[in-house]
């Protein structure tokens, strides 16, 4: 085996196809074809099925994808580093930590690494967890609800989950039961966001209905429709204490504590952990929640 086949299937898994992957690294696609067929004899596996004149990764292929993809970036690692190139570190972040605090907390981080070059990415959890299977992400900050035996969790702080309604709401200000606030209807997140997973799982397990007026993508959003009538909403406390401190939001309280979640790091389990990473996960940890909370009080 060689990097250059390493290369060479790595392009192949990006196109699904070897006569674009061919002409993509400028090579001829018997050459292409040779690199894969010599992948598989020496591992003595299938890495593509192939159907219909279509390209498909088997389970090896995809394995083989997401070690190929470890290798060359640590080729690439060893490379920049030989080259005094300023090291990388591609962080991703679900909505709520994204639009609260993880600027500051990447201004803090920078503060004290100002070599590493950090790349953001802001998205639902869904798609954070196939970035890191694909390894487009070294790292994501989401919810505790993600469970894959992929990932590796490192907890890093708790949040709650508040009811927020517009002022002058019957229930604003009040104490109420999970059943009395079903009554209402509601402002909810996209599919995939994992705010409407946990809603959609709590409600479901107190046998109570969910009554969605409107679906907004971003918390926002989900603020705006609030403040204009549509619904109550289930949202992170992170992301409106400016607005309950100012009176432009209402609260409702909930009886129980059902809607506290804790957020963590997740990494690929076969990650290899360099200086970078290790770097950001322990300020991270150093930090911790009351860190967070200042940070957030003083931005």
């Amino acid at each position: 085996m060689t990097i250059r086949y390493l290369e060479i299937f790595v392009e192949v898994c990006k196109y699904m196809n070897m006569s674009r992957a061919a002409q993509s690294l400028m090579i001829s696609q018997s050459s292409v074809s040779q690199a894969v067929k010599a992948l598989e004899k020496e591992y003595n596996v299938l890495l593509f099925e192939r159907l219909n004149h279509n390209l498909y990764l088997t389970a090896a292929g995809e394995k083989m994808l997401y070690l190929a993809t470890q290798v060359l970036k640590s080729i690439g690692r060893l490379n920049s580093a030989m080259h005094n190139a300023p090291v990388s570190l591609n962080i991703g972040s679900c909505n709520t930590v994204g639009a609260s605090f993880l600027y500051p907390l990447l201004a803090e981080f920078k503060k004290l690494s100002p070599d590493i070059h950090i790349s953001a990415e802001i998205s639902n959890t869904q798609t954070l967890t196939e970035k890191i299977l694909n390894s487009s992400l070294d790292l994501a900050i989401v919810p505790e609800t993600v469970q894959q035996d992929s990932f590796e969790y490192m907890p890093f702080f708790d949040d709650d989950i508040v009811v927020i309604c517009w002022p002058g709401h019957p229930l604003e200000g009040r104490t109420a039961a999970l059943e009395e606030i079903a009554r209402e209807v509601f402002v909810g997140r996209e599919s995939g966001s994992a705010t409407d997973l946990l809603l959609k799982n709590v409600f479901a397990k107190n046998g109570l209905p969910l009554k969605i007026n409107c679906v907004c993508n971003s918390a926002a959003s989900v603020k705006l429709a609030v403040k204009n009538k549509m619904g109550i909403a289930f949202i992170s406390r992170f992301l409106v204490k400016r607005e309950l401190k100012e009176h432009k939001l209402g609260c409702i309280n909930l009886c129980s504590k059902v809607f506290t979640r804790r957020f963590g790091i997740i990494y690929h389990k076969d990650k290899v952990l360099s200086k970078e990473f290790t770097r950001f996960t322990g300020f991270c940890r150093q930090l911790g929640q009351q860190g967070l909370e200042t940070l957030l009080d003083d931005n």
